[in-house]
């Protein structure tokens, strides 16, 4: 088993490394991940410093018009994606209907048919946030502590990847 998972990660690192640039990135991020708890639903942003927002750069099996209130949230926001960024830390709500932060969204999960999420920072080595992506779990979320685990090394590699794309577009060395 633990020789199937190094080549899994492997190949995951190469396809992150390999990504020509961040939206890649978080778009197999996502679907990694999505798949890996077997869930419908993923969603990926990006942090934009300058605004202290996230923008979406990839989504799977939303449809446009349902996941497109969601392409600028402000990191103060209520939404899990925002908490994630906002304090650097996983964010697991197991049950929406129950966060008192995601009211203001429940219409949302509900026309898309999803009852918990689980929303990861991706996040410097210093600290600094980079983006989030985002599990959408079509009953209670539940994750087990290996698919968690999973999840938190996946958001790390895809981090460092999108240091190292930075460091390579913008030259600089180190």
């Amino acid at each position: 088993m633990n020789i199937l998972m190094n080549i899994l990660s492997a190949h995951f690192k190469d396809r992150l490394f390999g990504a020509p640039n961040e939206i890649a990135i978080l778009d197999h991020l996502a679907e990694c991940i999505r798949q890996h708890v077997d869930e419908r639903y993923a969603s990926a942003q990006l942090f934009n410093p300058a605004l202290n927002n996230l923008y979406l750069v990839a989504y799977r099996e939303f449809a446009k018009a349902q996941i497109e209130r969601f392409d600028d949230v402000p990191i103060t926001s209520g939404t899990t994606c925002a908490r994630a960024a906002r304090h650097r830390v996983p964010v697991l709500v197991p049950d929406v209907t129950t966060d008192i932060e995601w009211t203001p969204y429940l219409s949302f999960s509900e026309e898309a048919g999803f009852g918990g999420l689980l929303s990861l920072p991706l996040l410097t080595r210093a600290g600094e946030p980079l983006g989030v992506t985002s599990c959408h779990f079509a009953g209670l979320a539940k994750p087990t502590e290996t698919e968690l685990n999973f999840a938190r090394v996946s958001c790390n590699f895809a981090s460092d990847a999108i240091v190292e794309l930075r460091r390579r577009r913008d030259g600089a060395i180190g």
